[in-house]
């Protein structure tokens, strides 16, 4: 059964420098079961080095990384901010969305193959399949690499500002996933500058200027005080209806 309360995830003391500069100091938090948790910040707070520690991109200089649920292996389905892209190369998407598949099991081709067609008709991608990543749009491009964060099944997902620079469609499309993933119980952990999609779509959040300014629900966040304490300038909320 499905208990909201349970820890999935959980860090504490955790501490990264990048390039020799200390850019996490001591933040500590929990995301929890089918938890949808974002982390907000200003540009250069630490937000993606957080993401990047809590994938396995990069290892932090101190803390721990814990899983409550016992699962010391847990697989994370991680969608970074840039896009790594081979310039010139004839990969597909569908060998892009393959990689996500956990090499550590042995799958047959027909269940690889089922879940590469079903996270990209899921995701409205299929027709593209074959198409080479270089001749793919940006939006395009971001949905290929969510449907391979997410082709596995994994246990939790990780996305680094998985809507910025991308057209309104693709949002959509993105949020969509999300709640589908929400629904599933699958926590999400994600990170924007968009409050408006963070106060319609979000449980949580964690406001982090190298540590950690704020940690709970969304409706407590946004106030003119919190805004003004994690932005560094005067902030004020404005709300039209139920917005």
């Amino acid at each position: 059964m499905w208990d909201k309360e349970f820890i999935m995830l959980e860090i504490k003391n955790l501490c990264a420098e990048v390039e020799n500069k200390k850019i996490l100091k001591g933040v500590n938090l929990d995301v929890k079961q089918g938890e949808v948790h974002a982390i907000m910040g200003r540009n250069g707070s630490g937000k993606t080095t957080l993401l990047k520690v809590l994938a396995g991109v990069i290892k932090p200089n101190y803390g721990k990384i814990f899983f409550p649920s016992n699962n010391k292996n847990p697989k994370i389905g991680y969608l970074p901010q840039k896009i790594p892209l081979i310039l010139n190369s004839p990969v597909t998407v569908k060998e892009i969305i393959e990689t996500g598949i956990n090499s550590s099991f042995i799958f047959s081709d027909n269940i690889s193959k089922k879940k590469i067609m079903q996270v990209t008709k899921d995701i409205g991608i299929n027709k593209l399949i074959n198409e080479k990543i270089i001749d793919l749009s940006g939006g395009q491009l971001q949905l290929v690499f969510l449907a391979r964060a997410i082709v596995d099944n994994p246990d939790i997902v990780i996305l680094d500002e998985p809507s910025s620079s991308i057209d309104m469609k693709t949002q959509v499309k993105i949020f969509n996933v999300l709640n589908t993933l929400h629904i599933k119980k699958t926590p999400i952990i994600f990170s924007s500058h968009d409050t408006f999609a963070i106060s319609k779509s979000v449980n949580r959040l964690a406001c982090i200027n190298k540590r950690l300014d704020f940690h709970g629900k969304i409706q407590d966040f946004l106030s003119d005080e919190h805004l003004t304490k994690s932005y560094g300038y005067d902030a004020k909320i404005i709300s039209h209806g139920d917005h």
